[in-house]
């Protein structure tokens, strides 16, 4: 009986798969996953543009 609901369950889980792959683009999937992948990089690289300190002025005004 466990494996009856197994593998229906593992037919569900593929079928959805196969209709997730059949109606949305391998290359979107492709650019969101490339996407994700960068962001994750430069969080974990420690890169937070944020945070990065503000260069000093020179003190002169400049106005026209």
């Amino acid at each position: 009986m466990t494996r009856l609901v197994l593998a229906f369950i593992g037919a569900l889980f593929f079928g959805s798969l196969g209709a997730f792959f059949l109606f949305v683009p391998p290359l979107l999937i492709a650019f969101a996953a490339l996407l994700v992948t960068g962001v994750t990089l430069v969080f974990c690289l420690g890169i937070h543009l944020e945070l990065q300190p503000v260069p000093p002025s020179d003190g002169i005004d400049r106005t026209d």
